[in-house]
This record gives structure tokens, sequence and C-alpha cells, in this order.
């Protein structure tokens, strides 16, 4: 409920000891003086019991059918007078529960595919604070048990129609000063008249509960006179012709009284007294926060809050008065006001969500899947009990004075081996009529019976996995998805729960979880991590800033986002190799598969890939980036010194060439120099020769031992030898 310890709540009185427990209807006149006795406040007293009985009276019958529809889903689904007429025709009462198949697949599909959270920050120097709110958001949901609460809220929405979510304070000594967890419809009473989906139209919501005597004098000891007043018993409690609660909501208060009073010999029964919890709003004009650029904008300015005077001292916000819808509480009893007080939560909101199932469009009762399918599952137990009936009962037609006695005959027609004594020539007056002929027919309208059900109900074989006519898979997969649009209704009212409620309890932390503390969350792979709050570091500060919380979506989908990751992976067969790994971190994203997160952070690692939906790198990402970019500028730098060396060789390639050139040039010349330089020499020797032509022979004896096979040319025909001689005579005169 709330911290009776808070400032901003009502300050109550020690018990007083010396005082005389007052008896039921005793005059409560010697009590103090009280506010909560004045003449103002009766008025209002009387005008919340008006409303809540007047809401009591139009949602009564609607209650009790939501009561009827839980009971079916329990196998309750025979009336007692039903059972009786049954059991008189010797008929039984059998119950063949199909629609608890319906239902049990739409709470189950939620269990399995609970959805996660986030908190993101309005500004961005709001991200570390936002992280830290995540955690603890998920820290309060493990010490709340808030999955499974969530899961039970749902569980009733499915069932009767509604469903609802607390979130509220509570004293620390009980564990954490942040409750959440779900509410039974049966104890709230809500303002029949709203339809929006935010609640703001909604100006009343009644919280019942049965307390013990001794634990509501506890808490509130100043009113123990009144409480007493307003206690009662086995003895005097009025069960259904109470006018201040209904079957639905004392059901276990009237079963009490029936079954345990009786044996209360010494008039000490269990004393109980129905708390009254009203949540009201109230037009007031107020001093609000105005101003675009706060986030605080909107709430009732205190001056005690050190961020609401800050807002305005840096000209963030302006403090204006304006009318606001005020929320307020009060407890009460149907005799007397126990407690008033303005809400103490700061988001002024009712504490209460809803999760609805389906709403009656003329005038907004709430009911569920069961509603649907009452009719035929009626005449499922109808068929079936009348075709068990007649398969295993007999109808005897006989004439008067044909048996002696019946009951005997009785008894042994309904014997397998029955022995029936028939009087001497009367056994053709005894005729057996079974109408077996009739039980087929019964059968086969009860099996219509049942397929109407999963064709109403939306749970079809295709999502049960039982083998129906559908072949190809696209058939299936076809039918799947009908059945899942079918239920949908039920995951996008919890989905719209889940966000409120989420909202609320991140304004409570935002609001009351001000001092620094540790404390542990487990990761996806069941480790322990340990964040601080609210230390010296103000980044880590999650009161100075606000924030938003968002539901995880594609949790919302997990039906169809396996049908797309068949699809995918079908398709990913057709693509080239390149393509599927640059595609692999989205095709894990979308499956349901242990460390999912996990898995995709290591793909786009390898790749090199950033998460699409990241605002800021992670510091791993920085790093893949510094070493990108120290790897880029170590490869231009090695692409320079690359070109520069290959520049290099081609400079020198260029200058070997030079002195190839050159040298083969200057060889050239050195090669003429040589020639001429012969052919000077040769000059000389042929004149040399000339003027001495008896040396020839020795000449070409010297050029034949130096290695000279060149073939000389034909030499020249020798001039007429001078006196007549020979022209091979060399003979020259002496």
């Amino acid at each position: 409920m709330f911290d009776l310890n808070d400032d901003d709540l009502t300050k109550v009185k020690p018990a007083r000891t010396d005082e005389k427990d007052p008896s039921p209807g005793e005059s409560i006149a010697h009590a103090d003086p009280n506010d909560l006795d004045s003449d103002a406040n009766r008025i209002l007293h009387g005008k919340l019991l008006s409303y809540y009985r007047q809401e009591l009276d139009r949602q009564e019958e609607n209650r009790a059918e939501m009561a009827i529809d839980e009971d079916y889903y329990d196998s309750i689904q025979w009336t007692e007078d039903e059972i009786r007429e049954l059991r008189e025709r010797g008929q039984a009462p059998t119950v063949y529960n199909v629609i608890a198949t319906t239902v049990n697949w739409i709470i189950g599909s939620e269990k399995r595919g609970r959805a996660d959270f986030k908190v993101l920050p309005r500004r961005k120097d709001g991200a570390k604070a936002a992280e830290r709110k995540t955690a603890l958001l998920k820290y309060l949901s493990d010490v709340n048990w808030l999955p499974f609460e969530r899961s039970h809220a749902f569980e009733e929405a499915v069932k009767a129609g509604l469903g609802w979510l607390e979130s509220s304070i509570q004293d620390s000594d009980d564990g954490e000063p942040i409750y959440a967890g779900a509410e039974s419809w049966r104890n709230i009473i809500f303002d029949s008249t709203y339809r929006r989906l935010d609640m703001q139209d909604c100006r009343y919501i009644f919280r019942v509960k049965w307390v013990d005597l001794d634990v509501a004098i506890a808490l509130f000891p100043e009113r123990k006179a009144q409480l007493i007043d307003a206690s009662t018993d086995g003895y005097d409690f009025g069960g259904v012709d109470d006018a201040d609660g209904d079957m639905a909501m004392d059901s276990l208060e009237y079963e009490r009284s029936m079954s345990g009073a009786s044996r209360d010999h010494m008039g000490t029964g269990r004393r109980r007294v129905r708390l009254i919890e009203a949540w009201f709003r109230v037009p007031e004009r107020v001093k609000k926060l105005k101003g675009w650029q706060s986030d605080f904008r909107g709430e009732i300015f205190d001056p005690e809050d050190e961020r609401h005077v800050l807002e305005v001292q840096e000209n963030r916000a302006s403090v204006v008065e304006s009318p606001m819808m005020r929320m307020y509480c009060a407890i009460m009893t149907t005799k007397d006001l126990i407690w008033k007080g303005p809400s103490p939560y700061r988001h002024n909101r009712f504490p209460f969500t809803p999760i609805w199932g389906y709403r009656r469009a003329r005038d907004g009762m709430p009911y569920g899947i069961i509603r649907h399918l009452r009719g035929m599952q009626d005449d499922v137990n109808k068929r079936l009990s009348k075709a068990l009936y007649i398969l295993s009962s007999n109808k005897v037609l006989y004439e008067e004075g044909a048996i002696d006695d019946v009951e005997l005959f009785r008894l042994e027609a309904a014997r397998p081996d029955g022995m029936l004594p028939v009087k001497n020539g009367k056994l053709g007056a005894v005729r057996m009529d079974v109408d077996r002929d009739l039980a087929p027919a019964h059968l086969e309208l009860a099996s219509r019976s049942i397929q109407m059900i999963q064709q109403v109900g939306g749970v079809t074989d295709e999502l049960l996995g039982r083998a129906t006519n559908a072949v190809s898979g696209v058939a299936i997969q076809a039918r799947q998805e009908q059945g899942t649009v079918g239920t949908s209704t039920f995951f996008d009212n919890l989905r719209l729960a889940f966000q409120q409620h989420g909202e609320k309890e991140l304004s409570l932390i935002e609001q009351f979880m001000t001092e620094e503390r540790q404390f542990r969350i487990t990761n996806a792979r069941g480790n322990p991590e340990y964040i601080t709050v609210n230390d010296a570091d103000p980044e880590n500060d999650i009161t100075r800033t606000k924030s938003d919380f968002v539901v995880d979506q594609s949790e919302w989908q997990a039906s169809l986002r396996r049908a797309a990751v068949a699809e995918l992976l079908d398709l990913a067969q057709k693509m080239p190799p390149e393509v599927v790994i640059a595609m692999l971190d989205l095709l894990v994203e979308n499956m349901d598969i242990p460390n999912r997160d996990e898995i995709v952070k290591r793909i786009r690692a390898i790749n090199g890939q950033r998460d699409p939906d990241a605002t800021e790198p992670t510091p791993e990402e920085m790093q893949r980036m510094q070493a990108a970019q120290m790897q880029q500028q170590f490869n231009a730098e090695l692409a320079i010194a690359q070109l520069a060396e290959q520049k290099a060789r081609a400079l020198k390639a260029e200058a070997d060439a030079m002195l190839a050139a050159a040298r083969a040039k200057h060889a050239d010349k050195q090669a003429v120099r040589e020639g001429v330089g012969a052919i000077k020499e040769a000059t000389e020797a042929a004149m040399g020769i000339a003027a001495m032509p008896q040396l020839t022979p020795l000449s070409d004896g010297i050029l034949e031992e130096s290695g000279w096979n060149a073939e000389a040319p034909p030499a020249p025909a020798a001039p007429p030898a001078p006196n007549g001689a020979a022209p091979n005579d060399t003979t020259q005169p002496v």
C-alpha cells in the first residue's frame, strides 16, 4: 500500500492501552475527536461509499459471469441444479474440458515469450543514469517476482477479462521500498465510465480487502474503535446478501463463515473487517512546474525538492498556478473514514494498471476468451454425457403384469450379465429399447462443437502441433498465423499494461530511491554484476534526470519472427556467401536461441559491424575504430613507402640503362678508335711490305701463328714478271 511513516501522509497517534475494546455496535462517542469525523469528511465518506455501491451494483452481474468463466477453466461447468437433476435420472455430470487447452496455449505463449525492457535517457547527459535505472528495474523485478506476477495478472485477463498490476511504496523494513505485483480483479471496483487507454477519464478505483481486526488496528491504532465497530465474524457475516460486496469478492469469507462458524462454541470467532481503499481524482488549482526545457514539467511544485528548486533557479521551468485533477487516497470502512490524504506519488496516476481482455461495447464490462466458448463447452458436456448415458443404460418396455419384481428386474437389466425374470408366457410382452442409434448423433454434434471451440478461440491444431489436413508448409504456416492474429488482442493489451506499469515504477525509482546503494543483478548467463547508484559520481545519480521506459517490441512477435527466420534461411541458401556473412548478425538476432545477444555481438565484432540501434559507440567498438584507424594509417604509410621504393627502383633502372648506354657508346668509340689504329698500323705495314715484298711470307706466318684464320680475300693478279719470268716465280733478282 504505502509507507505510513512518510511525512506526506497522515500523522498517527500511538494506540491507547488504558481503554476497553468496544463491542460491535457500541457507541464510540468516547473516542478522541478526529478530523476524519468532521462534517466535511463525513460528506466525503458518504460520496465515496455511494460511488462504490453504485459501481458494485452496476458491475455485479458481469462480475458473477467473470467468476463463472474462471469456474469453467477449473472444470466447474455444471450448476448445482443441473448436477442434482442428472443424478436423479442416473446420468453422470461428466466434464470434458476442451476450452482449457485454448486458454493454456494463450497463457503458455506469454510465459514462454516474456518480454524485456530498457530505460532510455531524455537527454544525452543522462545516458549513464538510464543504464543504472535499467539495472535497478531489473533488480526490483527479481526481488518482487514481477514476471510471475505479470503472468498471473495476464492469466486472469485471459480467463475473466481483467487483471491488475500494482506499483507502490511500502515500509522498507519489509523489503525493498518499491513494490510491484498483481492484484486480483475480485478485489477491484473501477469507474466503469472510463474509456481512455491512459485512464485520464477514470475518476476513481476502489480496492477491497478483508483484514484481520488485530492487523487493521496495528495499522491504524487511532481508529481502533471504528475498526472494531465495523468488524464481523462468521455469525453476522452477510454473505451474498451483503450490500457492500458480491459473491466474487466475498466468496472466501462466505465459505469461511458457512463452514467454520458452527464449530465456534466459545464465541471467539476470527473477527475481520472490510477495508475499502479509494483512489480518486479531485479538480484543484495547484502550483505546477511549467517549461518545455524541464524534464519535471507538469509536476506539482515542491519547495522541499531540490530538483524542483534547481529547475526554477536555472530558468528551465517556472512555477504557475493552474487547475489539475489531483490524486487522493482514502481508506475507509462502510461506517467511517480511517485515513485520508493526497497521493504520495509524484506521477499523479493510479497505482493500479489494468490488463484488459475484451470490453463489452455497450457498457465497458470486461470478459475473457472463455465467454465466447462457454455455450459450445456446455454442448460438448451435454452431448457426451448423453451419449455415455445411452451407451451405458437400458430401457425396458413391458406390459403390466409381465414382471413380478420390478426392482429386481431393473437391477438385473443394469448388469452386463443380468438374469431378467419374466412370467411364463409373458416374454413377448417385454422388450429392450436402448436407443443405441442416438449415440452417434450426439457424438457427431459434440465433435463439431469441439471444432467450433478451436475456430472461435483461435487456437487451432496447427498451433498445438497436431496432425491436420494441411499438407504443405505454407498452409500450416498460414493457419498458425491466423491463430496468432486471432489471439493478438490479449498480447497487445498486455504490452500496453507493461508499458504503463513500467512508467509508474520508473517514476517511483526517480522519486524515492535517493540514497546511495549497491545492488546485484544477473546477466544473461547467470553471472552476477554489482551496480552502484547515487554515489559521488554525478552520472550515477538516478534522481536528477528523467528517463523513459520502453518495452522490447520484438518479444511480442515471436511466432511471426520465427516464420520470418524460416523464410530468411531459405532465401540465404540462394545468396552468395559474402552476402550471407554480411547479414548473419540480423539473421541470428531474429532467432529464439539462448545467449542470442552475445552471439550477435561476437558476429558483429568479427565482421566489424555495429548495432543499427546503437546511438553511441561501445568501448569495444571505439577500440576497434581506433585499431582500424591505426591500421588504415599504417597501410597508407606502407603504400607511400612502397611507392617511393618503386620510384627509386625505376630511377636506378633508368640510371643503369643510361650507364649501360654510355658504356656501349664508349665501347663503340673505342672500337672505332681501335679500328682506326688497326687500319693505320695495317696501312703502315702494307706500306712496309710494299716496300719490302720479301717480308710477306714472314708476316703471313706470324698472323697464322697468332690464330688469325679469317679467309683472306683473293690476292690480286700479280703483274708480269720482268724479263719474261713466270708469273709464280717469286724469285727476285739479287
